[in-house]
């Protein structure tokens, strides 16, 4: 059997340590969080104003919303129907999260994942916006 002091020296060390991995965490997730943000407001948000523009233009209508930490298409005809980019700082890393969420009939389903799984913030572009919003389009505009 163990020492009790070993026992209780290691419990020590072991609370000090998930203490200070918890304050690097944090600290990670401010800074890429700023980041998260910034890339949608400057990368992100341009790329959903001009789908938007381009469904108008072919007769389906969407309004740009961008609550804090997010941007967002939702439908002007079923609020239910929304195209959603957001900061997930819960994650280690620090994540753009997508949904996508469709009413048919009584349903609303909805499907969440990374914008590009594995990829720092840093690296994502504005294609990568593009590349999903047109993976998203399908059951917005199937008839």
């Amino acid at each position: 059997m163990s020492e009790m002091s070993d026992v209780s020296r290691r419990v020590r060390a072991t609370i000090e340590q998930a203490r200070s991995d918890a304050a690097d965490r944090r600290a990670r997730a401010a800074r890429d969080g700023a980041h998260a943000r910034e890339f949608l407001e400057l990368t992100a948000t341009p790329v959903l104003r001009q789908f938007a523009s381009v469904l108008k233009s072919e007769g389906f209508f969407f309004r740009l919303s961008t609550p804090a930490g997010a941007v967002r298409l939702v439908s002007e005809s079923r609020h239910e129907d929304f195209i959603d980019l957001a900061v997930d700082t819960t994650q280690d890393p620090v994540t753009i999260m997508t949904a996508v969420s469709h009413l048919r009939g009584k349903r609303v389903s909805t499907a969440e994942r990374p914008l590009r799984p594995g990829v720092e913030i840093d690296q994502l572009t504005d294609k990568d916006v593009l590349e999903f919003l047109l993976e998203a389009l399908p059951v917005f505009v199937e008839r």
